[in-house]
């Protein structure tokens, strides 16, 4: 199928059906751009990345959000942009589950993701999407929510090699600062942060080109959740 044909069945479709391809296929890129293989996109993100697709917190409304990202992974192995798309069983709810999907032709689907692009801004003329994959937040959201897969498949390694376990806020960092280097330019590890109250501290990652400050935080035992909330304060107020 040649670019004009696609693009005029782009422009076709209805809001609903197109930001779900448009959602699953950004979810696909991450997934690429980080080397998973095989691929797993969640039927249910963690958050909704277009609004459109989920407009309230209701059981009708996610059924309907899981269902629209059925139908997007339809389109794209239906369009051969996905050679295959297997369930997965994952905890005891069919939001939980997992897509296994393969991608036959990685430099095809980037460029496919350009025509979604291009559509997403006719559909939005003039506006920036809350949630553009081009901006930092989206970026580090989809980063975010791959970061628990990346860190489990990490436990297992060829040829019986010593797995890379999370046992500390340093790994965190760790496999974090890989992830980032995925998606951006110039990433810093321990930049120092501005005086504040008569010292200065270090901030775990400033993303240089987007004037972006990152930190992470590990849960642990004996660590409360009013102790984070007090932790997060007082970093912000440091970074700010």
């Amino acid at each position: 199928m040649n670019s004009t044909s696609l693009t005029s069945i782009l422009q076709k479709l209805d809001d609903e059906i197109f930001f779900a391809i448009l959602d699953f296929s950004l979810d696909t890129e991450t997934e690429l751009a980080i080397g998973a293989s095989p691929i797993y996109i969640p039927v249910r993100r963690l958050s909704i990345r277009y609004p459109i697709l989920c407009p309230m917190n209701s059981v009708g409304a996610m059924d309907r959000y899981c269902e629209l990202r059925w139908k997007a992974c339809t389109f794209l192995k239906t369009h051969a942009f996905i050679e295959s798309a297997e369930y997965c069983e994952q905890g005891t709810h069919r939001w939980e589950g997992l897509l296994k999907v393969s991608v036959p032709d990685p430099a095809r689907f980037v460029s496919f993701l350009v025509d979604l692009r291009i559509e997403e801004n006719r559909r939005n003329p003039g506006e920036v999407m809350e949630a553009d994959i081009h901006s930092a937040t989206a970026r580090l959201v989809q980063l975010a929510d791959s970061f628990h897969r990346t860190a489990l498949r990490l436990r297992t390694r060829h040829a019986d090699r010593e797995p890379f376990l999370i046992n500390d806020e340093y790994d965190v960092q760790d496999l974090f600062s890989a992830l980032l280097e995925t998606r951006f330019e110039d990433v810093r590890r321990e930049e120092w942060g501005p005086s504040y109250a008569g010292g200065a501290t270090r901030v775990d990652f400033f993303l240089k080109s987007e004037c972006v400050l990152l930190e992470t935080k590990m849960t642990r035992d004996g660590l409360s959740d009013r102790r984070v909330g007090e932790e997060l304060i007082i970093d912000i107020a440091h970074y700010k």
